[in-house]
């Protein structure tokens, strides 16, 4: 009957460990898709950042003695993405529907991408500690400070899409590559900028799916929270707060983490 017990108590434990995390709330934007287009993002790009970033995550993968597979569901509507951790497997879908939304440019989508990276290798703090899926603000965090320039390194940027750099970000950047030895500095610049405008594109996209005003860098979130939100930030503003925050090497924000528990 012990025996029972615990493998029952095993299983449950185990079952949930290998919770589907996803990037954002579940949705009907499917219902606007439009399969026979490529919005910003073609098939081939849609496949050639998927590999780049599975490229770049073998050492942590084979750290951790499992393996990273991404479905890549190019002709679903989805406009979504997750992950989860299952008996020596990263699994993560990727969909057609997010890449082909106007609102999301290259580089946002291997944010996304590297999000869900994020989850598995970004580090405390956890949804659950069994698991080691860190919490959603610490994947964005992740996403955006390491993630997302080791893809750069190798996925040019794109040659058309929509213009989202603004001014503000410009001296944001110039301020932060103030410090870095000029042979450097157009390659720093460039991927700050570029994790900027990928982090302004998908607050473009949440905040089309909450109905709300575009979150902006101008603005950051004033809110300091009392204890370390492990789910979404409370506000869109936050959640760019914290890709601003990850690109700028900055720690992370208040509005959803308490460094003191």
């Amino acid at each position: 009957m012990k025996l029972i017990i615990s493998s029952i108590l095993f299983l449950i434990t185990f079952s949930l460990s290998a919770q589907v995390v996803n990037f954002m709330p579940e949705n009907n934007l499917h219902l606007e898709d439009n399969n026979k287009s490529e919005g910003n993002i073609t098939e081939a790009q849609f496949n050639q950042i998927i590999d780049i970033a599975l490229d770049s995550y073998q050492t942590e993968a084979d750290e951790h003695d499992e393996r990273i597979k991404v479905n890549r569901k190019w002709s679903s509507s989805t406009v979504n993405a997750n992950v989860r951790r299952f008996w020596g497997k990263v699994t993560i879908n990727m969909y057609g529907g997010l890449a082909r939304r106007e609102e999301v440019v290259p580089d946002a989508f291997a944010l996304v991408l590297c999000h869900e990276l994020g989850h598995a290798y970004g580090g405390e703090p956890f949804l659950r500690v069994s698991s080691e899926m860190s919490a959603e603000g610490q994947a964005d965090y992740y996403g955006a400070k390491e993630c997302l320039k080791r893809v750069f390194v190798e996925l040019p940027a794109a040659a058309k899409m929509p213009t989202l750099l603004t001014d503000h970000m410009v001296v944001l950047c110039t301020d932060q590559i103030a410090n870095t030895p000029a042979n450097q500095r157009e390659q720093e610049f460039e991927f700050c900028t570029r994790g900027l405008i990928a982090g302004q594109s998908l607050g473009n996209l949440l905040a089309t799916l909450k109905k709300v005003d575009q979150p902006l860098y101008e603005t950051p979130d004033p809110l300091v929270i009392e204890e370390t939100t492990l789910t979404y930030p409370e506000t869109l503003q936050c959640r760019l707060d914290t890709y601003r925050a990850g690109t700028l090497d900055e720690l992370r924000p208040l509005c959803w983490f308490n460094p003191e528990n």
